[in-house]
C-alpha cells in the first residue's frame, strides 16, 4: 500500500507543479483518505488550496499538518500567511512567532518576512477599485509583521510610511518615512 500512496503522492506533486492544482487536490485526497496524518500531503494540499485562493480551507489543512508534526515550521508559517489573508494578523502574528522559534536561521525568518510583505501588497493592489480603509487597516498590521519579521527591511517601512499618509496619520508617515531613511544601505 506505501507503493500507491507514494505514487499517489508524487502524482499530486506533479500536478501542483504544473499548477493543475484542482487535479493535485484530488490525489492528495486519496492519500489522505488511507492516511489522515500525512505530513507532506496535508501540507501539499494546503498549498493547492492556496493557490486557488480557499485559503480557509488552506488552513484547516496547515493546522492539521500541525498537529500532525508541531515541531515543523513551514505548516506554521503557511497558517500565519493563510491568517493574514483572512484578516487575522494576531493569530498570523502568533504563528509567525513560532514558525521563526523553530527554525530560527536568519535566511528563513527574511523569507518570511518578505511573504508576508508580499501578502501586503497583494492587499493594496488586487481587485477592482482603490482599497478603502478596512484594507490599509489589513495592510498596516501585515507590513508591521513583516518589519517585525525583518526590522532592517527598507520596503516594510516605505509601506508602512504610505499607508499612514492613507489613514490620515502624519506622525506615523513621518516615523515610518524616518525609518525607511535610516535603514538605507550607505552609498543609496
Amino acid at each position: 500500500m506505501s507503493k500507491l500512496l507514494f505514487a499517489a503522492f508524487n502524482e499530486g506533486a506533479k500536478l501542483s507543479m504544473t499548477g493543475d492544482h484542482e487535479a493535485a487536490i484530488s490525489f492528495f485526497d486519496k492519500v489522505l483518505a488511507v492516511d489522515a496524518k500525512h505530513f507532506p500531503a496535508l501540507t501539499a494540499k494546503g498549498s493547492s488550496l492556496a493557490q486557488l485562493g480557499r485559503t480557509q480551507d488552506a488552513l484547516r489543512c496547515y493546522e492539521k499538518a500541525i498537529e500532525v508534526d508541531p515541531s515543523a515550521a513551514d505548516p506554521h508559517r503557511d497558517a500565519a500567511l493563510c491568517q493574514l489573508e483572512l484578516g487575522e494578523p494576531e493569530a498570523a502574528a502568533e504563528l509567525m512567532e513560532r514558525a521563526i522559534q523553530l527554525n530560527a536561521d536568519p535566511g528563513y525568518r527574511e523569507a518570511a518576512a518578505i511573504e508576508v510583505y508580499e501578502r501586503g501588497n497583494a492587499l493594496l493592489t488586487r481587485g477592482p477599485r482603490r482599497p478603502d480603509k478596512a484594507r490599509y487597516r489589513q495592510a498596516r498590521h501585515t507590513f508591521e509583521l513583516a518589519l517585525e519579521l525583518a526590522p532592517a527591511y527598507v520596503e516594510a517601512a516605505k509601506a508602512l510610511a504610505e499607508v499612514w499618509e492613507h489613514l490620515g496619520d502624519t506622525a506615523q508617515r513621518d516615523h515610518y518615512t524616518q525609518l525607511a531613511s535610516r535603514l538605507r544601505p550607505k552609498g543609496a
